[in-house]
């Protein structure tokens, strides 16, 4: 039943234009990275680093809520939520068929960043050995980092009926990370800006944020979210 969900959202989304919006932060990053004056010596990690720093304090996280709401805009339309609550599926196998799908755009989009930022590396001629694990740690790193955010605006794209919603609240709660990010107060603590911090990969540790923000600002958030977008899509409305 699950599998066939998310089949049925996926051939909502084929002709969509969010597959094109899956070039978007990782052309951008590009363009960061290419202005950059990476320096003869770890010239690798200074590009890793400028382009994560550009893809995931703004462009990343504003991609995840215009993902969540194309995967719900068809229900929006015409009545979508009631015809699918009419037949047999669970409610609880849908929800969760959208999130797998949403997931999996964020996890292309990462792909697509790693590819682009390989392509520019070599492009301008760096020397060395690429930085294998500190670029599979980035691209984990900003995986689970996109988790709350993913369960926060389809949550939202759930409720409300307008494409923007989702993508107007992750906007006003993405827009503080160039402050946040700055704060050692609230940097560990606000989600939003996890993706940045979860992205800066190190050879030291497998992330380099602290325990307490993998527990807390993504993993109980992640919980808290998922389960209030799970018990509102149940008690749903058709």
């Amino acid at each position: 039943m699950l599998r066939s969900l998310i089949s049925s959202e996926l051939l909502k989304i084929r002709k969509t234009k969010v597959w094109l919006l899956l070039f978007l932060s990782p052309i951008l990053a590009a363009i960061v990275g290419y202005l950059s004056d990476i320096p003869s010596e770890g010239g690798w990690a200074y590009l890793l680093f400028m382009m994560t720093s550009s893809h995931s304090l703004l462009i990343f996280p504003l991609m995840i809520s215009v993902f969540s709401g194309f995967i719900c805009r068809y229900e929006h339309q015409n009545g979508g939520w009631r015809r699918m609550f009419s037949m047999p599926v669970g409610r609880q196998n849908v929800y969760l068929a959208k999130f797998i799908v949403v997931f999996s755009l964020v996890a292309l989009n990462q792909l697509m960043f790693s590819a682009v930022y390989l392509g520019m590396g070599y492009m301008q001629g760096l020397e060395g050995s690429v930085p294998g694990e500190i670029l599979i740690k980035c691209l984990a790193g900003g995986l689970i980092a996109a988790l709350p955010l993913i369960a926060l605006t389809l949550w939202v794209a759930t409720i409300w009926s307008s494409f923007v919603a989702p993508f107007t609240l992750n906007v006003i709660l993405t827009l503080p990370n160039m402050l946040v990010a700055n704060s050692e107060t609230f940097r560990p603590w606000y989600p939003w800006v996890q993706p940045f911090m979860m992205m800066q990969g190190e050879e030291d540790g497998f992330f380099t944020v602290p325990a307490e923000s993998l527990l807390v600002a993504i993993g109980v958030v992640f919980v808290i979210f998922y389960i209030a977008g799970s018990m509102s899509i149940q008690r749903k409305a058709v």
